[in-house]
């Protein structure tokens, strides 16, 4: 298991499984769900190469689309 890695918003511990799987357990240290989305917050919003879906909700404040999942 790591250290504490701290994030700015949350904090994350990273370890492996038995099976060798990698896996993160984290923690909100703001909450970024407590009140009205800001994406010109730095903190949450700081990468300057967001993801498409992220790009696409600043644009336009919504999602075109979104993937449907199935647990298997």
């Amino acid at each position: 298991m790591t250290d504490v890695v701290d994030h700015g918003f949350i904090r994350s511990i990273y370890f492996t499984d038995p099976n060798g799987i990698a896996l993160e357990a984290s923690w909100w240290v703001h909450d970024a769900t407590g009140g009205d989305v800001d994406y010109a917050d730095p903190g949450l919003f700081g990468d300057p190469d967001p993801v498409p879906a992220v790009r696409e909700l600043v644009e336009t404040g919504e999602l075109v689309s979104t993937p449907e999942t199935h647990l298997v």
